[in-house]
């Protein structure tokens, strides 16, 4: 895997100075057309002449920073936007009233960080910050206000710093990420360049970082922010998991970058996702409520480490945090020049539930290792997982001899041995991807934490279309690894299959389902044609009758006067068996997860 890194580009250094990142600040995108808008909190467009504008913000400030300093003037709803240009922003803050704005003029500076900003009003036609071509003709015909450019330089169009979309060297250091969330662009521009020093021939001496040196700490307000909100909706009105994912890669890359990078030591470090042990979903992720993600580490190796990220949401009723989902990602430093994996920072654990996570992420990587040495491609099934097999191959042989017999056996008997037992060849969909390159990430490569999402929304709409009639219910991620990087080009395949079934009561039909759904993908280079296997994906749903499956099922039961008979996965060829055993020891494991009394310790602080 890490040789396929050597294409990769420059990684910007993450200097976060606050653990706070406001996922409301806009951030400059480009449309389908080529021309530009402002993103999360509306249009460039809606300033008027109540305007001010700061320029040349650092990335890490956020909305609240900006609240807080005007705390005292009434400000327009959805009145603060930002743009970002390489290492620096600019912000616009539209005031309800005169008297406010002029207020804000007399002000003159912002202070930030022992840092003062000019405040200005706005003067230039705003539109032409973001349309490249309409900034060239006004760089053009206005002398007064402008500079001659050329296509290696910055426009100065009054007090903003524009660089023209036409300047190839320009446009590389100041990559927008159209596709991605909030949240992930924001993480992303807050890598500011690292100066390397390319007389290097080895790292610099490591030192050693504390888990609060690297923790990041972003708030979702979808209490108050309707359109963010909007961002994350399902078309079921449900909260977007497939977004969360994409947040969660990058809030852990963030982490990894935090802590395995040293400022001014000269030396640039790359980080990438190896596996996520775990996402489990505690609670139900609602709408309308704020939503916290903490990120730390939990465990360092030499080139490895583990990051926990633990999400909140809060009641509105009692403004409490509830515990809601965790993670565990498994990142590794990789030097740039060797493509070879590197030794990092060590960790220095001091408080007691540091100290615990640091023994639980050992034996996480304990678990990983005794996994890969018992998975079913290197030994044998155990015994009971062998008459499992026999037992499911004796179910398929009947069913086989039924329907070759078909004749000897009322048609509506084998409809209902079918509905209860589905062949899990019949449950397989494939999606096929051309991946683009607004997919990409800081490296240039696919984002992982695209890849999630659509194997997520893949693995929901296998469990939605072949099994259960309701809408799946998403609980957990086990087991995901990242063998390939996925290049800009490549054509992605994921296929999709419900590898097992288990009912919550054995004795109960039209119940709920633990599901659960492996997804492979693969690239094929198309210059080469060779198809690989690039990732692993395993999701655990829980999958309710709906009342109209279940009304179908009590009239098969009184039509036939057959007893209860539960709805289960066929595997039918050895492949499919070993598929099958997987995925019932992911449910069996989750299942010991889920009757866990000590499940939320890890929500536990000292």
């Amino acid at each position: 895997m890490l040789k396929n890194l050597a294409k990769t580009k420059k990684i910007n250094e993450i200097n976060f100075k606050r653990n706070f990142l406001s996922p409301t600040l806009a951030l400059k995108l480009r449309n389908n057309d080529g021309s530009s808008s402002i993103s999360s909190n509306g249009n460039i467009s809606s300033l008027n002449s109540k305007t001010i504008e700061i320029q040349n913000l650092p990335l890490n400030i956020s909305t609240l920073d900006l609240l807080n300093e005007f705390r005292n003037y009434k400000i327009s709803p959805h009145g603060i936007k930002t743009k970002y240009n390489n290492e620096k922003g600019c912000c616009y803050i539209t005031f309800e009233n005169n008297q406010d704005f002029m207020k804000a003029i007399d002000k003159k500076i912002f202070s930030f960080n022992n840092s003062n900003y000019s405040i200005q009003p706005i003067k230039q036609r705003l539109s032409s910050l973001f349309n490249d071509e309409e900034t060239k003709t006004e760089a053009e015909t206005t002398e007064t206000t402008e500079t001659t450019t050329t296509p290696n330089t910055t426009i100065q169009h009054e007090n903003v710093n524009i660089i023209s979309s036409l300047n190839s060297n320009h446009y590389n250091h100041s990559i927008s990420y159209p596709n991605q969330s909030a949240i992930t662009q924001q993480l992303w521009f807050a890598r500011v360049s690292k100066e390397v020093n390319p007389a290097l021939t080895e790292a610099p001496k490591l030192t050693t970082k504390t888990p609060e040196d690297s923790k990041v700490e972003i708030v979702l307000p979808f209490s108050t922010d309707l359109q963010l909100r909007e961002n994350y909706l399902s078309p079921y009105g449900n909260l977007r998991i497939g977004r969360f994912l994409e947040d969660l890669d990058a809030i852990a890359t963030a982490v990894a970058f935090k802590h395995g990078e040293n400022e001014n030591d000269g030396y640039k470090k790359m980080f990438v996702t190896v596996s996520v042990d775990t996402i489990k979903i505690l609670r139900p992720l609602i709408p309308d409520r704020d939503i916290k993600m903490e990120a730390k580490l939990s465990w360092v190796g030499n080139s490895s480490m583990e990051i926990m990220i633990r999400v909140f949401s809060k009641d509105n009723q009692t403004q409490i945090w509830d515990p809601v989902l965790v993670a565990f990602f498994t990142m590794v430093g990789v030097d740039p020049k060797t493509m070879k994996p590197t030794n990092i920072n060590s960790l220095k654990v001091e408080t007691h539930s540091e100290k615990r996570l640091f023994a639980e992420g050992e034996q996480h990587k304990l678990q990983r290792l005794n996994s890969n040495q018992q998975s079913l491609e290197k030994i044998p099934p155990t015994p009971t997982e062998l008459e499992t097999i026999h037992n499911l191959f004796m179910i398929s042989k009947q069913q086989q001899q039924q329907q070759s017999s078909s004749s000897s056996y009322p048609s509506s008997s084998i409809q209902q041995y079918n509905s209860n037992f589905i062949p899990m060849k019949s449950t397989s969909l494939e999606t096929v991807i051309l991946c683009q390159p607004q997919e990409k990430n800081i490296n240039g490569q696919i984002f992982g934490g695209y890849l999630m999402r659509m194997a997520f929304e893949t693995a929901f709409t296998t469990c939605f279309m072949k099994f259960s009639e309701s809408l799946p219910r998403f609980r957990s991620i086990s087991g995901l690894k990242f063998l390939k990087p996925v290049e800009i080009g490549d054509i992605l395949n994921m296929e999709s299959t419900i590898t097992y079934s288990k009912p919550m009561n054995d004795d109960c039909e039209g119940q709920t389902y633990y599901t659960q759904v492996e997804v492979l993908a693969y690239v094929t280079d198309p210059s080469i044609g060779e198809k690989k296997l690039s990732n692993v994906f395993n999701f655990t749903f829980y999958c309710t009758p709906s009342k109209s499956q279940k009304e179908k099922l009590q009239q098969q039961q009184q039509q036939h006067n057959s007893n209860k008979k539960l709805k289960q996965i066929l595997p039918q060829t050895y492949s499919e068996a070993m598929r099958y055993l997987t995925g019932k020891r992911i449910i069996d494991s989750y299942i010991e997860f889920e009757q866990s009394p000590s499940k939320m310790d890890v929500f536990k602080n000292d």
